[in-house]
């Protein structure tokens, strides 16, 4: 007798923050592809409205260069509000550095990523358990 299979539970959530609209639009696109829900916001200060107002979020795909509050800066009072929420760092300057935060907690993608770089670090951050359905 084999063991009985659970149903797939609701796809993981991101909230993908990137300032550029067509950057943001492509990366949306390619997450919800790979089957999972997505939020979206344009600066760190709507991201961080949603994180506050939806409980389901799973994971933070930032820009680290915005204007306003950075996307280390985002992380890590995204992590003070949900101590579980993992997050993915992402930047097109060659020369960031995970020094310009140390608190930094979560793997920094190079622009442009590969869409199977991309789905690697988010299955990795969020767990086997938690990937698209």
């Amino acid at each position: 007798m084999q063991p009985e299979r659970q149903a797939p539970g609701p796809p993981a959530t991101v909230l993908v923050v990137e300032d550029e609209a067509l950057v943001r639009m492509m990366t949306v696109s390619l997450i919800e592809d790979m089957g999972y829900r997505v939020i979206e916001a344009a600066s760190a200060e709507e991201a961080l409205e949603h994180i506050r107002e939806q409980p389901g979020i799973d994971l933070l795909f930032t820009d680290i260069r915005m204007p306003g509050l950075d996307g280390f800066a985002l992380g890590e009072r995204a992590r003070s509000l949900r101590p579980a929420i993992k997050v993915i760092y992402a930047t097109g300057y060659a020369e960031v550095e995970r020094t310009a935060s140390p608190n930094a907690q979560g793997p920094l993608l190079s622009k442009p990523y590969a869409p199977d770089t991309l789905n690697e670090e988010i299955r990795k951050a969020l767990g086997d358990d938690r990937g698209p359905n």
